[in-house]
């Protein structure tokens, strides 16, 4: 029976991505990286030991660090391993000169942090208006904050942060409704570099990497911020000192509407976390009962980025979790209440990835049909993968959405078929044309640009100006209702895998006739606007009122 569920499922991959051009409607995803001048590669440092950390590759960011106007690129580097602080370990910054190419500006920002490099996080932690940057970092974490003079400074040991050991992915959200952005860090597996396991063949001299079951899993952290000045270690007063799932991706939205931002984690071979914001300053781990902690048949799978979106268009945010090869790539379908059904199979969204180990995942309408999609970084962990059929470095993945949450895999443009390892993606419109273009981090390969290209039809974009402490109004959804559409977003801070996306908002307005936004404010605001102009980004500040 499992022999027959695997052809199964390869066999309607194939069917799925042999379907996939015709929906493309001229879409065209495409590598300019040399065209934007962008000459970057990761490090993972492998000096034949075989460290874990070598593996997990790194994370990427947009953050338009110097306000004005158009998205930088934060490349996040790895380096020797063990960590040695060296040049080769600095991060990279590289800043949008607005005419399609990228300088690296580096040095004269200050914002090469020399840690072995895992992810990044993009948020305004102070509320001063300035994108300020969280590195998880294999050893001590660092907080970057942006002078807003074109530099930062680390404010780490300012800000009280003593996070250390394997960090992975961060996300942000107000969870104590204070109007301040908390922070929740995805910890990965408890490591000692000094003392590595020997996997493989001590006798053929064949080592290879271990697998992670081999460790521990390392703790989660739920850091408070003390409005502005700091964070402090709120982990086990909220109930989450016995989060240790090997944590790989997260993202914090209200997943079950009461208005409170709740934390989902992919975990890698443990069950899934969700974690219910009770509302006073505790979680309740309702993860296995939600029905998003494992597979439809209660397997625990490796889960390593993850997404929350309305694939359905029913108005509630979904989870999309890209998993190891032969676990195909997981869509839970959010039911409400708290509950999720796994429709990974009967959606087309997981067997496309049948052959493949997913990592990054964004989600957007890149082909503007009014139906979002996915674009998913693959590659895998192991040089020498142990099924046949399965490479090391491989293709991407693009799934159209063809309408009520079903997918279709498609090849639209050329970068897409490119073979490479795969890991941290992040999306954001670096030309300001309307169309979400993506940076990709490979494990041991090129930074890439993915530009998009060839898609038509009116488009709209909305970025929110929050006040208080929240200047970047995380947690706020926007719905736009068109002809007898309706399509929701969430402004989120930290999703896919390691990478931070940008926060600006796009729609696309396939069908003729007026539109409307409906904003809800994380302060409980709503505002309403009828017909706003298409075809550019409208920038809407919170009113002082309700």
């Amino acid at each position: 029976m499992r022999a027959r569920a695997l052809f199964v499922g390869a066999l309607v991959a194939g069917r799925l991505a042999a379907s996939g051009p015709d929906l493309c409607r001229g879409l065209r995803i495409v590598d300019v990286s040399r065209e934007a001048a962008i000459d970057v590669r990761h490090d993972p440092g492998a000096a034949g030991e075989k460290h874990m950390p070598e593996t997990m590759g790194s994370g990427v960011a947009w953050i338009d660090y110097d306000g004005d106007g158009w998205l930088d690129l934060y490349f996040v580097q790895s380096g020797p391993f063990p960590p040695d602080g060296s040049a080769a370990s600095a991060n990279r910054l590289l800043r949008n000169r607005g005419d399609g190419r990228f300088e690296d500006v580096t040095a004269a920002s200050a914002s090469g942090d020399r840690g072995y490099g895992q992810g990044v996080l993009v948020v305004d932690f102070d509320g001063d208006g300035a994108s300020d940057l969280y590195l998880a970092n294999f050893g001590r974490d660092v907080l970057l904050r942006n002078r807003a003079t074109g530099s930062f400074e680390d404010a780490t040991s300012a800000a009280g942060l003593d996070v250390g050991g394997w960090s992975s992915s961060v996300c942000a959200a107000d969870f104590d409704a204070d109007g301040w952005l908390d922070l929740y860090v995805a910890r990965y597996l408890e490591y000692d570099p000094a003392a590595p396991l020997y996997c493989g063949d001590p006798l053929a001299g064949d080592r290879r990497y271990c697998d992670p079951t081999m460790f521990s899993g390392a703790p989660d952290a739920l850091l408070r911020n003390r409005s502005g000045a700091g964070f402090e270690d709120v982990t086990r007063a909220a109930g989450l000192a016995e989060a240790r799932g090997r944590g790989m991706g997260v993202v914090c939205v209200d997943l079950d509407a009461d208005e409170r931002p709740d934390v989902y984690v992919a975990n890698d071979l443990d069950g899934n976390f969700l974690f219910r914001n009770a509302g006073d300053g505790r979680f309740e781990d309702i993860s296995l009962v939600s029905g998003a902690a494992v597979s439809r048949e209660g397997k625990p799978q490796a889960g390593m980025g993850v997404v929350a979106a309305d694939f359905v268009g029913d108005g509630r945010p979904h989870l999309a979790v890209t998993n190891f090869d032969v676990e195909m790539n997981a869509l839970y379908r959010n039911l409400g209440s708290g509950l999720f059904e796994d429709e990974s199979a009967v959606s087309g969204f997981g067997p496309p990835s049948f052959n493949l180990l997913g990592f990054g995942i964004v989600a957007a309408d890149f082909n503007r049909d009014g139906h979002l999609d996915a674009f998913v970084a693959n590659g895998h962990i192991f040089e020498r993968p142990f099924r046949e059929n399965v490479d090391y470095a491989q293709p991407d993945l693009l799934l159209l959405g063809v309408g009520r949450g079903r997918f279709v895999a498609a090849a639209c443009g050329t970068a897409i078929a490119a073979r490479l390892v795969g890991r941290g993606l992040a999306g954001g419109d670096f030309d300001n044309d309307g169309a979400l273009d993506l940076a990709v981090a490979n494990n041991g390969g090129p930074l890439q640009l993915l530009h998009t290209e060839g898609v038509t039809g009116d488009w709209l974009g909305v970025g929110l100006r929050g006040r208080g402490g929240n200047r970047e109004a995380i947690g706020a959804r926007v719905e736009l209702t068109s002809a007898d559409r309706r399509r929701s977003r969430w402004v989120l801070a930290g999703d896919s895998y390691q990478s931070s996306s940008e926060r600006r908002l796009l729609f696309a307005l396939p069908e003729p006739g007026p539109a409307s936004l409906e904003i809800a404010w994380p302060s409980g605001k709503r505002q309403r606007i009828v017909a706003p102009a298409t075809n550019r980004y409208l920038t809407v500040a919170e009113p002082a009122e309700r």
